[in-house]
């Protein structure tokens, strides 16, 4: 073996004084270079993951904001549709208000005016009569050619007014 180390010109003390080095260069690279990054690596990660807590946190106050917008419309929506059918209740129930005034009114001027008819209709019928009873008179004692009495009257009287009410 120490033939191979001649021939490859292996002096452990150099070997020795080289590992040093190395381990010393080695050290210093972990203080220097190594701690450092680790340490900002591990800072870095615990941003990101600070950064996520908070996206997520946002991400869920963000969607409570919007079920909340979401449900204010959909009460928003409900409260509309309760005033329309609010709303339409109150003029179905003005239309049949004034359907029924209509109709009230209808008949009380329906009545007026077969009161009116009746009046009239009894006026003229009291008009015809006296006429009538008159056109006897005057004709029966133009035809008699005398003067009736009263009692005469009275009877031709009565017998007109049945004959017109007969042909009635």
């Amino acid at each position: 073996m120490a033939e191979i180390f001649q021939a490859l010109s292996f002096e452990p003390w150099t070997f020795l004084f080289q590992a040093i080095n190395v381990a010393i260069v080695l050290g210093l690279l972990y203080l220097i270079l190594w701690k450092p990054l680790s340490q900002s690596f591990a800072n870095r990660e615990e941003k990101i993951e600070g950064d996520l807590r908070k996206a997520n946190s946002a991400k869920e106050e963000a969607e409570a904001i919007l079920s909340n917008y979401q449900h204010k419309i959909d009460e928003a929506h409900q409260e509309a549709q309760a005033i329309l059918e609010k709303t339409t209740k109150m003029a179905e129930n003005t239309r049949a208000e004034i359907v029924a005034q209509a109709r009230e009114e209808a008949g009380r001027v329906m009545e007026q005016a077969r009161m009116e008819i009746e009046r009239e209709k009894r006026a003229a019928l009291a008009a015809i009569r006296s006429q009538a009873a008159d056109l006897v008179v005057m004709t029966t004692s133009k035809v008699m050619a005398r003067a009736l009495t009263p009692s005469d009257q009275e009877h031709l009287v009565k017998e007109a007014l049945s004959e017109v009410e007969r042909l009635q």
